[in-house]
């Protein structure tokens, strides 16, 4: 297990849960830290199906190699990793990557983040192998199931944050960044 205290790691029940506002919200809050935003989608297997379900965008099925990560540089789009650096991230970095690659894939991550700097990432695979300094993890208000990637880490989440996707049913105050860790108070 990788140690990142100074990483905030944001997990979802299901799909349409608002990581992305979640994240954006504490992007906005904490920007003045210099903090660093990560997006990590982690894939079955090379060339496979979309990991969202239905065909896809197709970006994640032409991942040649083990992962790929990239930094976003245009904040004026609608992509979860456009809207992150719009909020305010000082970079934002989009890791593909293949579940049983996952270890390599959450050094190399670290490495390029750094450990001395506030990361806010949405993932729920990587907390397989990262142990954040914080994991929160939303459910939708309305849900009924999990999905798989969830399932599995669920029991892990410092804390669970019911949704209606965009509106939160928590107190973004009670989350601190000092002693560079992340915190729940």
């Amino acid at each position: 297990m990788i140690d990142a205290p100074n990483m905030l790691l944001i997990g979802a029940a299901g799909r349409d849960a608002g990581k992305t506002v979640f994240a954006c919200e504490l992007v906005r809050r904490f920007r003045e830290d210099a903090v660093i935003a990560a997006k990590v989608t982690a894939i079955d297997d090379q060339g496979g199906a979309c990991p969202r379900g239905g065909a896809g965008c197709g970006v994640c099925a032409s991942l040649k190699e083990d992962y790929c990560i990239t930094e976003e540089t245009n904040s004026t789009g609608a992509k979860d990793t456009q809207r992150l650096l719009a909020a305010g991230a000082d970079r934002v970095l989009w890791m593909r990557v293949l579940k049983k690659r996952l270890p390599s894939g959450a050094e190399a991550l670290l490495n390029q983040l750094g450990g001395a700097v506030p990361i806010i990432c949405e993932s729920n695979s990587l907390r397989h192998v990262v142990q954040p300094g914080l994991f929160v993890m939303l459910q939708h208000q309305n849900a009924t199931t999990r999905k798989d990637s969830a399932q599995q880490v669920y029991a892990c989440a410092d804390a669970v944050v019911y949704t209606d996707g965009t509106r939160f049913q928590f107190d973004f105050d009670r989350i601190v960044f000092a002693h560079n860790s992340w915190q729940l108070c």
